[in-house]
């Protein structure tokens, strides 16, 4: 009997395990193809339609990589401490806009988010390719000095669900991708930093009550066969 009772009560600490798992939340930032995720749930970075992309070094220009789980990347070696004969082409990045997109899922729907970037020399982000309503837009300025407004690589922006509260409703459970346009206007370094945190709905993955009573009782006679078993070989 003592060997049902224990089957049994592992039977309903599994249930109550899953009806009352705790919030998760995934950590999202940048790195380049092939490279170190460091602990990201996101995919590599890539540029334009399939292009792979390079980890950077900020040097002393740029400000350091974000709390440690992002790295600078870029198309190339394109940032500050790589002199221009070394950059893509021999030369420093042309100035126009350069496409850099990662994609990450959701189990359930996002309950809190927090996304900071860095950029040179300025970006514009969008979640899920809405052009009508950016993360980050455009950062007005001269950007003749790694960038003079935020976002940029020497300040930190940062949006949260406190701050932009509307993007909850955009980040439900499925697939989504995040698209940063990086503009470069004054033809030196480039190169993109980015990294944030999304807790999703708790709720999301818990069975129904009515599914986790058939598990239960399922645990439950399972546990009572085999106790039957055992007296009968006995």
């Amino acid at each position: 009997m003592k060997l049902y009772s224990k089957l049994s009560a592992l039977g309903a600490v599994a249930v109550m395990t899953t009806a009352f798992a705790s919030a998760d939340s995934i950590q999202i930032g940048s790195y380049g193809t092939g490279q170190s995720n460091q602990g990201n749930s996101n995919t590599s970075v890539v540029y334009g339609a399939s292009g792979g992309t390079v980890n950077i070094s900020p040097g002393t220009v740029w400000n350091g990589e974000l709390t440690g789980v992002s790295s600078w990347v870029s198309y190339g070696q394109t940032g500050p401490t790589t002199p221009e004969g070394s950059q893509p082409g021999g030369h420093y990045a042309p100035n126009g806009v350069y496409t850099f997109s990662t994609s990450f899922d959701l189990t359930g729907a996002a309950t809190a988010f927090s996304l900071s970037v860095l950029a040179d020399d300025t970006v514009e982000v969008l979640l899920d390719g809405n052009t009508a309503d950016p993360l980050f837009t455009y950062a007005a300025g001269g950007n003749s000095t790694c960038q003079n407004n935020e976002p940029n690589c020497t300040v930190v922006d940062t949006i949260t669900n406190l701050t932009d509260p509307s993007v909850l409703a955009l980040l439900g459970s499925g697939e989504h991708s995040l698209t940063f346009l990086v503009k470069q206007t004054n033809s030196i370094d480039m190169g993109l930093d980015f990294a944030g945190n999304i807790t999703e709905d708790p709720s999301a993955p818990t069975p129904e009550p009515n599914t986790l009573l058939l598990l239960g009782t399922g645990l439950m006679g399972s546990a009572g066969a085999l106790f039957r078993r055992m007296r009968s070989a006995a």
